[in-house]
């Protein structure tokens, strides 16, 4: 016998599964298939260990195991493409948006990149986005300058992908 949680969690494996293959194809991912059953393993392996609003570990592992079959360049973008594939199938009540998306009329007030950190919309310029103040402490002693204003592609291709935040955190 099975239970209601487990069906559910196998269905949205399968549609997870569908979706990522179509993507890598149309990405011209070499192995898409294998490609495809690798991405959704691994995200079941981390489930259990991984905060739900952080898909930094699985972005770096889908990077690196798409490495002989994309160009760098593609492999960091294709990977963030799959996050937002993930986040679309497990949060569907949510928008989310990867690389190559368009600036949404509105646009996100709030919304969590890759590791969730969350990133406000400035009302002095349509696609433009800085990162909480208390993110912004978090990530003080990182490499990259969180404290300007950045646009809208700038985070989809560096930060993504984002994920529409609806309540405070």
């Amino acid at each position: 016998m099975t239970t209601p949680n487990l069906d559910h969690r196998e269905d949205t494996d399968a549609r997870l599964h569908q979706l990522v293959l179509e993507h890598l194809r149309t990405a011209g991912a070499g192995d898409a298939e294998q490609q495809a059953a690798d991405f959704v393993e691994r995200v079941r392996t981390g489930r259990a260990a991984t905060p739900p609003d952080n898909d930094a570990r699985l972005w770096g592992a889908t990077s690196f195991a798409l490495g002989e079959t994309l160009s760098p360049e593609q492999r960091t973008v294709v990977a963030r493409q799959l996050i937002a594939i993930l986040r679309r199938v497990r949060e569907p009540h949510r928008r989310t948006w990867a690389p190559g998306d368009e600036l949404p009329s509105p646009p996100p007030e709030r919304m969590a990149d890759l590791d969730g950190d969350v990133w406000m919309h400035q009302k002095a310029g349509n696609g433009c986005y800085r990162m909480s103040a208390k993110d912004r402490r978090r990530n003080a002693s990182s490499i990259h300058d969180y404290e300007g204003v950045q646009v809208w592609p700038f985070l989809l291709e560096a930060e993504g992908p984002f994920t529409e935040v609806t309540s405070p955190r």
